[in-house]
């Protein structure tokens, strides 16, 4: 009985050492499938962030009070096409003054989709307001903008319909665009920026996520 009781006692040695082996083990197992989930996971952050959106600042006030200065924005190009009202990000080349304005072109920049390829475009100084008119590609079917976003404070300091000749059909693989901020907004009305080729277009603005007190879609 008694060297049955001292093969039971090592055979349960044996038993609690196999079971804390395997349970050491399956810790470790867990260990190694938390990092390698936690850089997988980093992995697709990346790709995501390289290929399909992008963080955005806002630069200037030619965005209020739809974007303020220095918030920060997500930009997305997966699948866009521009359309009518998009807030959109893009890159623009300057012209022969670009250095007696406080911001650099090459910078991307924030504007409204006002008009796209195709389509014309009339504005009008209305009293202390522009009227916009947008027609289809056969100059029918006029529609005054509803711009509810539009902003008018103070003074326009430069003309605030722009150097074009309108109405203004918008060519193949461009697009018009403008800043809420109406007299405080440097956009294709300015020869400066232009129309905007859209192989330059980062991608549409769609969320702002900062301030966290201004968290949230972009409309």
């Amino acid at each position: 009985m008694l060297l049955m009781s001292g093969e039971n006692s090592i055979d349960l040695q044996q038993n609690d050492k196999k079971e804390k082996k395997e349970e050491k083990q399956s810790v470790i197992a867990e260990i190694f499938d938390y990092y390698e989930l936690c850089i997988f996971s980093v992995c697709i952050v990346i790709v995501i962030f390289s290929f399909f959106i992008r963080l955005c600042r806002v630069d200037g006030q030619s965005m209020e009070d739809t974007l303020h200065h220095g918030e920060m924005l997500v930009v997305s190009d997966i699948f866009y096409t521009p359309k009518e009202g998009d807030v959109i990000v893009f890159h623009q080349t300057g012209g022969q003054n670009q250095d007696i304005y406080s911001f650099s072109l090459n910078e991307p920049i924030v504007k409204r989709v006002i008009a796209t390829s195709g389509e014309w475009i009339d504005i009008k100084l209305t009293g202390d307001k522009l009227t916009v008119t947008v027609y289809d590609k056969n100059k029918e079917n006029p529609r005054v903008l509803e711009e509810d976003y539009a902003k008018y404070s103070g003074s326009p300091s430069w003309n605030p319909t722009g150097y074009h000749e309108y109405p203004l059909q918008i060519p193949d693989g461009y697009v018009f665009v403008m800043g809420d901020n109406r007299w405080h907004s440097t956009d294709s009305r300015s020869a400066l920026v232009g129309l905007v080729d859209t192989r330059r277009i980062l991608g549409q603005a769609t969320f702002r996520v900062t301030p966290f007190s201004r968290f949230g879609a972009i409309n």
